[in-house]
């Protein structure tokens, strides 16, 4: 996570978060709860889908317009309760940030930042100068330090600034999107201590990481939910609205005609499992502790409303496979929540709402 907070921001002061997605942006204001429940209160989210994809091109913001129309219709009149904040964390996209474990020898802080730089020149293909570079320490003994290094290119934290401070915004936090749907997850499920891939399906690409406590590998592979319904519009000879709803509503069903469906999103699925069970490899053989496996599959985004979907990967994998649901432990007090539709949508957002001042200012 980067951490941008300006002399203007208050810790005690609320924040909301925003996520910006493929052609879409959602926002979500929380506040903490009261009482012997004390799950968050939803006081104001919503979303916007009025900017054409190519309003982001490489994960830069390049139509400011776009973006900037998209949201003031949402806070004019797609909000369901209201935002009070000017401090927002955001997401920024994790197909376009760079990430891996790294085991270093053991040595001071001042010593590891220089160390972590060191590395990154190693393995990311883009200046050093270029990139804005953080790191989470995961483990620390007497010998050895593990961490997760994440790089992003300067020019799109940039461009993310530029957009917020536009729109009168304190940014606050800049993060991949998978850093919050692992934090949704960690609250939604704190007891559950397996390690398990999280699989985060967007609107043309899905991001996959293995949790353990903290993100350890994450990755990026091309297709997501309206990739699948492009395939299945044509295979199907439908329109995508058709397509949509049968995505939704039949999905892999494999039974007669509905067969088709499958043979449709199969080039898709097959290079998710390819990549899923590279990571788990990687997990397995250099980052796992004391004979841990990777026990789970959970599921969040707009792609995991087809049903039979669970199904088919917990078949492939070998492993359960379910859906991320978190709304247990969020209240949405007088707010009319989400329709089940558009639930997972929402997970990430929600996982940038949760964020603790702690982990903005480090302590």
């Amino acid at each position: 996570m980067i951490s941008i907070s300006g002399p203007s921001f208050r810790r005690r002061e609320p924040l909301f978060g925003m996520d910006i997605g493929h052609s879409s942006l959602k926002v979500m204001q929380l506040e903490a709860g009261a009482g012997k429940n004390k799950s968050p209160r939803v006081v104001g989210y919503g979303s916007s889908y009025r900017y054409a994809v190519n309003s982001i091109t490489g994960g830069v913001i390049v139509d400011y317009k776009a973006l900037s129309e998209a949201l003031h219709d949402l806070f004019d009149r797609g909000l369901a309760g209201t935002i009070s904040s000017r401090n927002v964390a955001c997401t920024i996209p994790m197909s376009h940030s760079f990430s891996r474990p790294l085991k270093l020898p053991a040595m001071d802080d001042d010593d590891l930042k220089q160390a972590v730089h060191l590395e990154a020149e190693q393995y990311i293909p883009v200046a050093p100068e270029n990139l804005y570079i953080d790191y989470d320490v995961v483990r620390r003994d007497d010998k050895n330090i593990d961490i997760l290094v994440v790089a992003t290119p300067k020019n799109i934290i940039e461009s993310y600034m530029k957009f917020l401070e536009s729109m009168g915004l304190e940014p606050v936090a800049l993060e991949p999107t998978m850093n919050a749907t692992a934090r949704i997850f960690g609250m939604a499920d704190p007891a559950n201590d397996q390690p398990t891939v999280l699989v985060d399906f967007g609107a043309e690409a899905t991001d996959i990481a293995v949790y353990d406590k903290t993100l350890f590998v994450n990755s990026t592979v091309q297709g997501g939910s309206n990739t699948m319904i492009s395939l299945i519009a044509q295979n199907l000879g439908i329109s995508r609205e058709e397509a949509f709803k049968v995505k939704n509503e039949e999905g892999l069903k494999l039974s007669g005609h509905l067969r088709d469906i499958g043979k449709a999103v199969k080039p898709t699925l097959d290079n998710l499992l390819r990549e899923i069970h590279k990571i788990v490899r990687y997990y397995d053989d250099r980052v796992a502790v004391g004979g841990r496996k990777i026990s789970q599959a959970i599921m969040t985004g707009g792609g995991t409303n087809m049903p039979g979907l669970s199904d088919y990967l917990a078949e492939e994998l070998g492993i359960p496979v379910r859906m991320l649901d978190p709304w247990s432990k969020i209240n949405f007090g007088s707010l009319t929540p989400p329709d089940e539709l558009e639930r997972s949508m929402f997970i990430t957002v929600a996982g940038e709402a949760v964020l603790d001042m702690s982990e903005v200012f480090n302590d």
